[in-house]
C-alpha cells in the first residue's frame, strides 16, 4: 500500500514539473452547448486545495457537491460558508449544512455567484443604464450506508440564472456511491454522476461522470486522492491528483495537481497546480476549521477562497453502524478528525466475551463462546487469520447475538486462529479474547 501512496504522489510532482495542457476548471460562460456553466465552479477551499480530487474521499459536509454519498459518513452537525474571489470581479459565496436524520445524512445548500454591474446597450450601443446578472443554486442531498462497505446518495439542485429582469429555473441531479474495498479498509472507490437534468433550451446541463479512488490513512494523518471525469457531451477527459496531511491535529497543508485533454489555452506557468492550508481547533462542545486555496489561472490571473466550517458536536451512534467501518478514519469521528467533536469521556469499558471454543465441523470450524457479563451489549464480532503470517478479519457482517458461529468451508492443512469482541449499541468494541487456534487436517 505504501507503494502505491508513493506512486500517486510521484504522479502528483511529475505533472507538476511537466508543461501538460490543464483544464484548470475555468469556465467559458460563452460555451454554447452548456447552461449553468456556474455549477461547474468547485466548491469548498480544502478539496480545491486538494486539485478536487475528493470523489473517493467525500468525508465531509462538502459531500453535497463532490459525492452525496459521502454524507453518509458524516455522522454529525457540520456548518461551512465559503467565499471566493473569481475572476473580472466575479463573486461565488456557497454555504451547507448538514444535519443526521433517520439512517443517514441529509445536507442542504445554496450558492450564489455575483456578475456586478453591466452597462445596458442599445441596438446602437448607446449606453441605456445599468443592468445586474446573478446565478443562484438550491440544493438537497442525502446520503446513507446500503451495506457494511457501501455508502449510497442522492442530490437535487434547482439552478437559476437571471440578468437584469429575466430569470430562468431549471433542475439537475446527482447520484453517487463510495465503496470501502473489503480487507483494504484504507482504499475508497467513489463513483458519481453529475449535474443530469432539463435542459435550458437548446443547452444541456453541464453533466459529467466521475470515478475516484481515496487512500484514507495510508499514513497516519496522510489523505491522498485520484479522480477521473469525464463530460457527458463533451470530448474531455480530465484527471485530478491531490494529497493532504494532518500535522499535530491543528494544520493541515494540501496540494493537488490537474490535468485534461481540453484545449483551454492555459498552459504556462503553474495553471494546473493547487494548493492551500487547513487549520482547526477543537473546543469543549465544538470544532472550527478555517481552510484556504489558491489556484493560479496564468494571465487570467489567481483566485482565492476561504472556508469557514463548525462542526456542533457528534450524532448519537445508529445501531444500524455498529458493525460499519465508515467512519473509522475518516474526518466525522476519528480523534485526529478537523471536523469531529470533542469525544466525551466513556463509562465502563465493554468486557470481552467468557471463554472460547473451537470444533471441527468437516470443512468448517464452529466457533462458540460465553455471553459478556457487560448489561448493555448487543452482540459479538469473530476476527480470524489464516496461517501464521495472516491478518485478522471479521467473518461477520453485523454482531452475532447468539453465542456461536461456524465459518464457511476453510482449505485444510492449515491453522486458524478466533478472538472474539463484544459490541455494544453505539457501535464500541471490548477488547478481544485471548487467540484460540484450530489446525485444519
Amino acid at each position: 500500500m505504501k507503494k502505491i501512496l508513493v506512486f500517486l504522489l510521484g504522479i502528483t510532482l511529475v505533472f507538476w514539473s511537466s508543461s501538460q495542457k490543464s483544464r484548470a476548471e475555468q469556465i467559458d460562460f460563452q460555451a454554447a452547448g452548456t447552461g449553468n456553466a456556474f455549477l461547474e465552479i468547485s466548491i469548498g477551499a480544502r478539496a480545491v486545495a486538494m486539485g478536487e480530487a475528493f470523489t473517493g474521499i467525500a468525508d465531509d459536509v462538502t459531500s453535497i457537491y463532490w459525492n452525496p454519498a459521502g454524507l453518509g459518513q458524516v455522522n454529525n452537525v457540520q456548518i461551512l460558508l465559503m467565499h471566493n474571489q473569481w475572476f473580472q470581479n466575479v463573486i461565488y459565496n456557497y454555504g451547507a449544512g448538514s444535519l443526521p436524520i433517520l439512517k443517514g445524512t441529509l445536507g442542504l445548500s445554496v450558492a450564489y455567484v455575483s456578475y456586478g454591474s453591466m452597462d445596458k446597450l442599445d441596438e446602437s450601443g448607446v449606453k441605456q443604464g445599468d443592468f445586474t446578472a446573478y446565478d443562484l443554486n438550491l440544493g438537497a442531498a442525502y446520503g446513507m450506508k446500503l451495506l457494511d462497505s457501501l455508502l449510497i446518495g442522492a442530490g437535487l439542485k434547482m439552478p437559476m440564472t437571471v440578468i437584469d429582469n429575466e430569470s430562468q429555473l431549471s433542475f439537475a441531479l446527482d447520484l453517487g456511491c463510495l465503496y470501502k474495498t473489503p480487507g483494504l479498509e484504507m482504499l475508497q472507490i467513489g463513483l458519481m454522476v453529475m449535474n443530469v437534468g432539463t435542459k435550458l433550451g437548446e443547452a444541456t446541463q453541464p453533466s459529467q461522470i466521475k470515478l475516484g479512488l481515496g487512500l484514507i490513512d495510508a499514513v497516519k494523518g496522510l489523505k491522498a486522492g485520484l479522480d477521473v471525469s469525464k463530460y457527458i457531451f463533451e470530448d474531455s477527459l480530465q484527471i485530478n491528483l491531490g494529497a493532504e496531511y494532518l500535522i499535530m491535529n491543528t494544520l493541515t497543508p494540501r496540494i493537488g495537481y490537474k490535468i485534461t485533454t481540453a484545449e483551454t489555452g492555459l498552459d504556462s506557468g503553474l495553471v494546473g497546480l493547487t494548493a492551500g492550508l487547513g487549520f482547526c481547533y477543537s473546543f469543549q462542545n465544538f470544532s472550527l476549521g478555517l481552510d484556504y486555496a489558491f489556484v493560479p489561472y496564468n494571465d487570467l490571473g489567481d483566485t482565492h477562497r476561504i472556508a469557514l466550517s463548525v462542526a456542533l458536536g457528534a450524532a448519537p451512534a445508529k445501531p444500524s453502524a455498529a458493525s460499519s467501518s465508515w467512519g473509522q478514519s475518516s474526518y466525522v469521528s476519528d480523534r485526529t478528525n478537523r471536523y469531529a467533536a470533542p469525544a466525551k469521556p466513556r463509562t465502563k469499558p465493554l468486557l470481552p466475551p467468557g471463554k472460547v471454543n473451537l470444533k471441527k465441523a468437516g470443512s468448517r470450524i464452529k466457533v462458540s463462546w460465553k455471553s459478556s457479563s457487560s448489561p448493555r451489549h448487543v452482540g459479538y464480532n469473530v476476527y480470524m487469520k489464516k496461517g501464521k503470517k495472516g491478518k485478522y478479519y471479521r467473518v461477520n457482517t453485523r454482531p452475532l447475538r447468539k453465542l456461536s458461529h461456524t465459518t464457511s468451508k476453510l482449505k485444510p492443512k492449515k491453522s486458524y486462529s478466533f478472538i472474539i469482541k463484544t459490541v455494544d449499541s453505539s457501535g464500541r468494541k471490548s477488547r478481544g479474547t485471548p487467540v484460540k487456534k484450530l489446525y485444519l487436517k
